[in-house]
Order: structure tokens, then C-alpha cells, then sequence
């Protein structure tokens, strides 16, 4: 039961200092630049090094110690906010230092991501997994809301220093949470088989086989990455959105992402209703939700559809990439989690990757609206794809043996 805690302390506190993290950088970058393209970078070159990177990340998940990996991610996760804290406190940030350090950043979460993932696998029986997945997904998604929402006050009264002193605190913190995890009491641990040692490109090569041999998961991947694609674009041109569009302060700014995990708390706490309720239509009704979403907050100015329309698109994502993601780990052998979860995060990035830098463009010709006006295309054809996919025997089978 302590090591349980331990993860849930763990997963709040690495979302808390995201969060907050996230809504001091971009609120930040936009100051000192009053350019969304410098957004826009910043969303998409962030995800840059994990498109190279994930591929040797799956393969040392699957090899080594999780539990000492996510450590290792949380740590560097630390450091990286240490030194844009020391940077920020002698004045000598610039976008190109800041958009290098959110790389870091992205790299440590890409490594943070499978690991805590396939570590949580060897501890949860498989049909365990869509509820436990859930609840994490909800205590994470209640730090995001408290670092987003506590964010936007901390910048308006003291300022950015003291945000990301907080930020380095938190991660410092989770880190000590995973250290103090005691492997030794963890039953399900012998069942997994640690590979042998082979060449790592083999490795490699033996993971895209097992993906071309379970199209199921790539067809998973598609619909995952739409959902990513909309979560991390609608908090990456949040500020933007905010002071261009709807002419509001840092502290309306705040509020609006906390709003985000509010949506992603509500999710998690009803994720294991929702898959029950739904079985295979999971990723359907969800990518609707999200569409609704993205309605509101293109079309209307006022912020009461404004919430509303965030507080949809953080449901309809968190359902997505929570309850798929459980799909995926039922669906995939225990010696190849890391990889897959991996490969997917490839195709998370690099949607945003090269959205990116295409929708900072847009929003500097058109307007914010534009950008959640733009995603309902990539959504609206995923959501015919994932309607298809419902329909598969695999997806039928798995959602009710779990529900």
C-alpha cells in the first residue's frame, strides 16, 4: 500500500510542476516576444529530440530497471527547472534558451512516461489496469489543475521566479516518492522476462515487427495521437488564445488551463464507469466530445462556452489517452511495453512536431480561434477511423473482458 501512495504522490506532484511549469513558460515566452510563431515552436521543436530518442527509450525500458528510470527522468526534470530558474533569476533568458530547455524537459517526460507506465504494469494484475490507469490519470490530472489554476495567481502576485521555484520542488519531491518505492515487496516483478542482451538496433527491428504483426496497435496510435495533438496544442496556444482573442490577464489565463484538468479529473474518476457504460464505442464517443469542444472555444468569445468547451476538450482527451492507453497494454506482450509505448509516443510528438509551427503561422495570420477551428479536421477523420476500428472483433473482445 506505501508503494501505491508513493506512485500517486509521485504522479501529482510531476503533474503539478508540469502544469505550473507550463502555464509560467508560455506565459513567459509571449511576453518577451508578443509572437505566437515563438509558441508555436515551442510547442512543436519540444517534441523534436523524443522522435529519435523514443525509439533507444523503449528499448531501455524494456531492458533495465523502470522503477530506476523514472527516477532518472524525474531528476532531470529537476535540474532543467533548476537551471531555467537560475537563468530567470539573472536575467538572461532568452526564447532560444527557454525553447532549449522545454526540450530537455520533453526529452525527461519521454523517458518518465513508459517507464512509469510499464513499471505500473508489473505491479497491476492486466485486469486491473483500465481502473488503476484511470486513477492515476485522475490524481495527475488534479495536480495539473491545482499547478495550472495556482499558476496564474502565483505569476499576477509575486511573479515567474517564485512559480518555478515551486516547479523544482515538486519534481524534487516525486523523485524521493519513486526512490522510497520498494521493489523487493512487488509480486508480479518475476513475471517479466528481462531480455537478453542483443545489438540494440535488433531490438528496434523487433518491435516494429511485433507492431507490423499487431496492426490493432497502430490503429490504437492513430487515435491516441489525435488526442495528444488537441491536449497539448489547446494548453501550448492557451496564452495566446487568452490575451489575443479574449483580451484577458494571466490570472484568467490560469483559470482556463486548471479548467483543462478539471475535465481530466472529472475523466479519470468516471473512466472505469465510461469504459463500462461504452465497451468499444470508448474512443468514439470520446473523439465527439472533443469535437464539441473545439466548436466552442473557435466560435464564441464568452467565457462561460469558453470553460465549457476546455472542460470538454480536457473529458474527451483524458478518456482518450488514459482508457486507450490501458487498450494497448492488454493488448500488448509484458516484454514489449516499453517499445510500444514508445512507438507511440513517436506518433504523439510527432503530430505536434509538425502541427507546431503550422498553427503558431496560423494563429499569427488568422487569430487564436483558428488554431481549435483547424483541429476539427485531423479530429473529425480520426473519429470515422476509430468508429471503423469499434467495430474490430480484438477491440470488441478486450473492452468487455475488462469492463
Amino acid at each position: 500500500m506505501k508503494n501505491i501512495k508513493n506512485i500517486m504522490i509521485a504522479f501529482f506532484l510531476s503533474e503539478f510542476g508540469r502544469a505550473m511549469y507550463f502555464v509560467s513558460i508560455t506565459w513567459i515566452l509571449y511576453r518577451i516576444t508578443n509572437d505566437p510563431l515563438y509558441t508555436g515552436l515551442l510547442v512543436g521543436l519540444g517534441f523534436l529530440p523524443g522522435l529519435i530518442l523514443n525509439l533507444f527509450f523503449g528499448i531501455l525500458v524494456d531492458r533495465s530497471n523502470r522503477k530506476l528510470l523514472s527516477v532518472l527522468a524525474t531528476l532531470i526534470s529537476m535540474a532543467s527547472m533548476a537551471i531555467l530558474l537560475l537563468l530567470l533569476i539573472i536575467n538572461v533568458v532568452v526564447p532560444w534558451i527557454i525553447i532549449a530547455v522545454h526540450m530537455i524537459l520533453q526529452v525527461a517526460g519521454s523517458l518518465f512516461r513508459p517507464s512509469i507506465q510499464a513499471f505500473i504494469a508489473e505491479i497491476f494484475d492486466k485486469e486491473q489496469l483500465p481502473n488503476v490507469f484511470s486513477k492515476t490519470s485522475s490524481l495527475a490530472t488534479l495536480g495539473g489543475l491545482l499547478g495550472s489554476a495556482f499558476s496564474g495567481l502565483i505569476i499576477g502576485i509575486v511573479g515567474t521566479n517564485v512559480s518555478m521555484s515551486i516547479v523544482t520542488l515538486s519534481f524534487l519531491v516525486s523523485a524521493v516518492c519513486l526512490i522510497t518505492i520498494d521493489k523487493s515487496v512487488i509480486s508480479n516483478e518475476d513475471e517479466r522476462k528481462i531480455p537478453d542482451k542483443k545489438s540494440i538496433f535488433l531490438d528496434l527491428k523487433e518491435g516494429f515487427i511485433y507492431l507490423n504483426k499487431n496492426r490493432f496497435l497502430f490503429g490504437l496510435f492513430i487515435i491516441m495521437f489525435n488526442g495528444q495533438l488537441v491536449f497539448h496544442t489547446s494548453l501550448g496556444f492557451l496564452s495566446v488564445y487568452t490575451v489575443e482573442f479574449l483580451k484577458r490577464s494571466s490570472t484568467v489565463y490560469g483559470l482556463l488551463d486548471a479548467t483543462i484538468s478539471i475535465g481530466g479529473v472529472v475523466a479519470g474518476l468516471l473512466g472505469t464507469w465510461w469504459w463500462k457504460k461504452n465497451n468499444n464505442k470508448i474512443a468514439t464517443y470520446s473523439l465527439f466530445i472533443i469535437v464539441i469542444g473545439l466548436v466552442l472555444m473557435g466560435l464564441f468569445k464568452q467565457l462561460p462556452f469558453v470553460f465549457l468547451g476546455l472542460f470538454l476538450i480536457g473529458l474527451g482527451t483524458t478518456w482518450i489517452r488514459t482508457l486507450l492507453q490501458a487498450v494497448q497494454q492488454i493488448a500488448t506482450d509484458s516484454n514489449y511495453h516499453g517499445r510500444m509505448a514508445s512507438l507511440r509516443m513517436i506518433c504523439n510528438q510527432g503530430s505536434v512536431v509538425v502541427s507546431g509551427p503550422i498553427l503558431g503561422w496560423v494563429a499569427a495570420g488568422y487569430g487564436a480561434n483558428f488554431i481549435y477551428i483547424g483541429l476539427l479536421l485531423p479530429v473529425s477523420i480520426c473519429l470515422i477511423y476509430a468508429l471503423n476500428q469499434s467495430k474490430t472483433v480484438k477491440f470488441i473482445e478486450i473492452t468487455k473482458q475488462s469492463a
